[in-house]
């Protein structure tokens, strides 16, 4: 049994150790992020409890292929923070909405797997490759990745990051994976 499968199974059967030890390693990283990213303590205590929910959830229901339970956790809760903060900078209203939130775990769980399948295959690509698209996304000017990764000039960069795009996006398509999230 792999050190995942072992964490997955204590979290399942609600083992108080293990569970005691997952928010002693895990809370204050999603505390940290939610607080850096407008966010309240109180807020992060939410956020971190719904994400613990989710992912007891969706082990109960499904077998899911996760490569690190620690960074999934992390993932889910920084996933729900963005989607709630969003929501909340919509509408500033102090109510209490009871609504079922089962369509609601079924799209978050797509997008999770939409997020497992871009990651993967980024990892895939080669190291310069997975540099820029990750420089691109963390919205680095083309004439710092130029500077950056000692490109001739700015367009070189450019071009550079769009062939790596291209190249990302046809492997995320050409995966059978892709076809039925694109279904759902």
């Amino acid at each position: 049994m792999t050190e995942n499968e072992d964490c997955i199974r204590k979290f399942i059967d609600g083992d108080a150790a293990f569970l005691k030890q997952l928010y002693a390693k895990n809370y204050f990283g999603v505390e940290a992020y939610i607080l850096k990213n407008s966010g309240t303590k109180e807020q992060a205590r939410d956020v971190f409890q719904h994400g613990l929910l989710v992912l007891y959830t969706l082990l109960k229901k499904e077998k899911l292929q996760i490569s690190n339970f620690d960074n999934y956790l992390f993932t889910v809760c920084k996933n729900f923070w963005i989607k709630q903060s969003s929501q909340n900078s919509v509408t500033k209203l102090n109510t209490v909405t009871l609504v079922d939130e089962s369509p609601d775990l079924a799209s978050f769980h797509i997008e999770q797997l939409q997020w497992n399948l871009f990651k993967e295959k980024l990892e895939s690509l080669k190291e310069t490759c997975k540099t820029i698209i990750k420089l691109t996304l963390a919205k680095v000017s083309y004439a710092e990745i130029s500077k950056k990764l000692k490109f001739s000039n700015e367009n070189a960069a450019r071009q550079k990051a769009f062939r790596c795009k291209t190249k990302l996006f046809k492997m995320i398509q050409a995966d059978v994976r892709f076809k039925k999230l694109k279904n759902n």
